[in-house]
């Protein structure tokens, strides 16, 4: 079976799940696809399924991933699977919205799947999980993910019922969030041990981080708050409201 897997990741959550699902699905008769909606992919026109996947900011995928499948993603006839990855699963909307936007293009949803995984945005009043807690989440993901793989390979998976509510209030989250993280972000900044690699420049998927006249890190008004920039600077070198933070890769917890 031909499957492309597409994803939005900020530091790496979302990522790992697609990467995960696709290295796995690879391993018997499939042939598999991955990529991140960073690099705007191409949906290829004999693909037989598509794996979609987002994180959740404050009750919804990023307005950016909203946008992208509207955009992108061409009406097709074919199977589809939604997964969203967030801290926990109140107000985690992501697969409804997607799903909505994707049945209306003509997909079959299989599943719409929710996965926990550790936090990534423990500023103010939210606090990093421990390394168990990390430990313990990604072993639940994983055989989660597996019992979905199985299913896959099965193809013991049939289409859901379709949504046929609304989704326009929870597609608001994401618009307003996504103007909050503009404001937001302007608490940024870079203190004395930058060494201006320029990797948060690059790396940025709103183009929000660039160098100045004077080649110094400045912050523009266009962050969506995936807190990229913190986790994968090598110097820590960003900070979030002049308080420095730990970082966090899921790399650090994968067997």
């Amino acid at each position: 079976m031909k499957i492309n897997i597409i994803y939005f990741s900020g530091t790496g959550n979302t990522k790992y799940v697609g990467d995960y699902l696709g290295k796995k699905l690879s391993n018997g008769d499939n042939e598999v696809k991955i990529d991140s909606i960073d690099k705007n992919p191409k949906i290829d026109e004999d693909t037989e399924l598509l794996i979609l996947g987002g994180p959740i900011y404050a009750g919804n995928v990023p307005e950016k991933m909203i946008r992208w499948v509207l955009r992108n993603v061409p009406n097709k006839n074919i199977d589809c699977i939604v997964y969203s990855t967030s801290a926990g699963l109140k107000n985690a909307n992501g697969v409804i919205s997607l799903s909505k936007k994707l049945e209306k293009k003509g997909y079959n949803i299989l599943s719409k799947d929710t996965y926990v995984m550790p936090r990534n945005f423990y500023f103010g009043s939210y606090e990093k999980n421990t390394d168990k807690e990390i430990k313990d989440m990604v072993e639940e993901v994983d055989k989660k993910m597996d019992a979905l793989i199985d299913k896959i390979n099965e193809k013991s998976l049939t289409p859901l019922e379709k949504y046929t509510k609304g989704v326009l209030g929870k597609d608001l989250l994401a618009e307003t969030f996504s103007v909050m993280a503009r404001f937001m972000g302007k608490n940024f900044s870079v203190d004395d041990t930058c060494v201006k690699c320029g990797l948060c420049v690059k790396n940025c998927p709103e183009n929000n981080i660039v160098f100045n006249d004077n080649k110094n890190i400045k912050f523009l008004n266009k962050c969506m708050l995936c807190t990229r920039c913190i986790h994968n600077c090598p110097k820590n070198a960003i900070n979030y409201k002049g308080k420095k933070y730990e970082q966090y890769k899921i790399t650090d917890y994968i067997k």
